[in-house]
């Protein structure tokens, strides 16, 4: 009894190594086991090589073609952004500095269009990073605005363009609707 126990681990664990050299391989198991039988591994290898070289090429050049590259942001951007709760939302954003400079500083003037002038005007200053991805884009470029000073709160914006910017939900998402959440560059 102890013999077929054995026996059964035995080959459990060598069918379980095959197995596993097989799904490394990304091959099926029939075409894995035909060339380990018939010793052409080395042919295999420059094939596999060379496959491998031309997928990585390929999505190069896919991902490049997708993501083109943006300038940092900077300079004044405006617009007016949607409002639930009133005509909307008039924005001044200026971005100082570019991401690799420590001191990268933004200024933001938020005036709600039909609120009384005391409560009708936000601003505040601080400083801003670009983050990359979401959930929505792992390749998004994302500017997080943080806020030192003033009446704000941490806000993100998606870079859509050199020229370009669109505010995102606290969650870093694109905020779903037809009304304007984009700010242009001047």
């Amino acid at each position: 009894m102890r013999t077929i126990i054995a026996f059964f681990i035995l080959f459990s664990l060598t069918f379980g190594l095959q197995q596993a050299a097989q799904a490394q391989s990304g091959k099926s198991y029939k075409e894995w086991l035909e060339e380990s039988r018939s010793g052409s591994k080395k042919a295999t290898a420059k094939k596999t090589t060379a496959k491998s070289k031309t997928r990585a090429t390929a999505a190069k050049a896919k991902t490049e073609a997708a993501a083109p590259a943006l300038a940092p942001p900077s300079g004044t951007f405006r617009g007016m952004l949607a409002c639930p709760d009133c005509k909307g939302v008039r924005t001044e954003l200026i971005l100082t500095g570019t991401p690799k400079d420590a001191n990268r500083s933004f200024t933001m003037r938020q005036m709600y269009v039909g609120k009384p002038d005391d409560k009708g005007v936000v601003s505040g200053s601080g400083k801003w990073i670009i983050a990359k991805g979401n959930k929505q884009n792992p390749d998004a470029v994302i500017l997080q605005l943080i806020p030192l000073e003033g009446d704000l709160e941490l806000m993100y914006f998606l870079q859509v363009s050199d020229t370009e910017v669109k505010l995102l939900n606290n969650r870093q998402e694109e905020i779903s609707g037809s009304q304007n959440y984009s700010l242009r560059k001047l």
